[in-house]
């Protein structure tokens, strides 16, 4: 099965991810992490690419990117090229840096939009533990004033004020969304390296004799949400790549994944 186009978002938004080959830290120190963070300053030139949000982690990044005057495509193939030079310089190694492609979803409502936003700054912290300023390697503290080092982007300004015209009563109600409990979001993440999805997509079709059409018959939902349980179980992949792949409609595939109480 030939591998899908990207989804196209209709704002131009998209949460972005890249990860390290094999799933290996490519963020070694913390001189790494602030490497990356200024060739992906350096790369987005102004307003050619906004940059609403991000997060670097050990092995993985997340970004939430507005495509401009740059293609998404070459903003991120720029950053790899650049990054990898750095870091195999750096350590005195060859090969690939980051694995495959970037990862992305378009982000195509505000109320998304803003959901991504806080995912990626909790994205450092476990269930049971509370934002904090102190993770430098993300947009948080620039949006909060606590990192002038990073100081806060246009674009970021334009999400602020979506909180309120005064810059304190924006950064404290951009704070308490944060603090607020997610709604049941399926957000773009790390999946485990199990089986690939499209795999069992195309074994499932072929053990019913159905096409792709098939998938969307009322008929079949029953058998349609054992497909969804195996594509998560086995795959590990969001609702809303679950929607792109089987071009089954997102709010349908997200009322069998919550049925299914396989949400993360």
């Amino acid at each position: 099965m030939a591998r899908q186009a990207r989804s196209k978002s209709t704002t131009g938004i998209y949460h972005v991810m890249l990860r390290g080959n094999e799933r290996k830290s490519i963020f070694l120190d913390e001189e790494d992490k602030l490497k990356f963070i200024d060739i992906l300053l350096q790369k987005k030139e102004g307003e050619a690419s906004l940059l609403y949000a991000y997060c670097v982690m050990d092995n993985h990044v997340h970004m939430v990117i507005h495509e401009a005057g740059q293609l998404l495509d070459r903003f991120m193939k720029r950053i790899g090229i650049t990054y990898a030079a750095y870091f195999n310089r750096k350590y005195n190694r060859v090969g690939h840096v980051f694995q495959d492609r970037f990862r992305s979803e378009p982000i195509d409502d505000e109320a998304y939009l803003l959901s991504v936003i806080r995912y990626i700054h909790k994205n450092p912290f476990g269930p049971e533990q509370s934002l904090s300023p102190d993770y430098l390697w993300s947009s948080y503290p620039s949006y909060m004033g606590y990192n002038d080092s990073m100081p806060l982007l246009p674009e970021m300004e334009d999400i602020l004020v979506r909180f309120s015209s005064d810059r304190k009563s924006a950064q404290q109600g951009f704070n308490e969304f944060h603090l607020a409990e997610e709604a049941q979001h399926l957000f773009l993440d790390m999946p485990d390296e199990t089986e690939n999805a499209e795999d069992i997509l195309k074994s499932f079709l072929e053990s019913q004799a159905w096409s792709m059409g098939d998938l969307k018959k009322n008929e079949n939902q029953l058998i349609v949400k054992e497909l969804i349980e195996l594509l998560i179980v086995r795959s590990k992949i969001s609702g809303r790549q679950i929607a792109q792949l089987t071009e089954i409609n997102r709010e349908k595939v997200r009322k069998m994944v919550v049925s299914l109480e396989l949400l993360t």
